[in-house]
């Protein structure tokens, strides 16, 4: 039995390009499992910022909390003060009259 070579030539041809398919989807399923890797990794480092940002932002806040409230401290006691020294101004001045007169 003789085979014609154009059917051989297709044979191979088929042959060839099912190979090829099987090379292309294992190829595929190598970069799909490397992507899926990869993807997991950044997922992990941005839980890790996320995580990281979430934090900063919590103690910042806690510091601007703190810093208002040394803030009215200080705004009180700093208004006392001014209170006295006014005072003592005016005590320093009824003195000074006293001694000259």
């Amino acid at each position: 039995m003789t085979t014609d070579p154009t059917i051989e030539v297709l044979r191979q041809i088929r042959d060839g390009i099912g190979e090829l398919q099987q090379d292309v989807k294992q190829q595929i399923e190598e970069l799909r499992q490397d992507f899926n890797e990869r993807l997991d990794q950044t997922n992990a480092r941005l839980g890790r910022v996320e995580q990281g940002l979430t934090d900063l932002g919590k103690f910042m806040r806690q510091i601007a909390l703190d810093q208002a409230q040394y803030e009215r401290f200080h705004a009180h006691h700093v208004e006392h003060l001014g209170e006295e020294v006014t005072d003592l101004k005016e005590r320093v001045q009824r003195l000074e009259q006293r001694s000259a007169a």
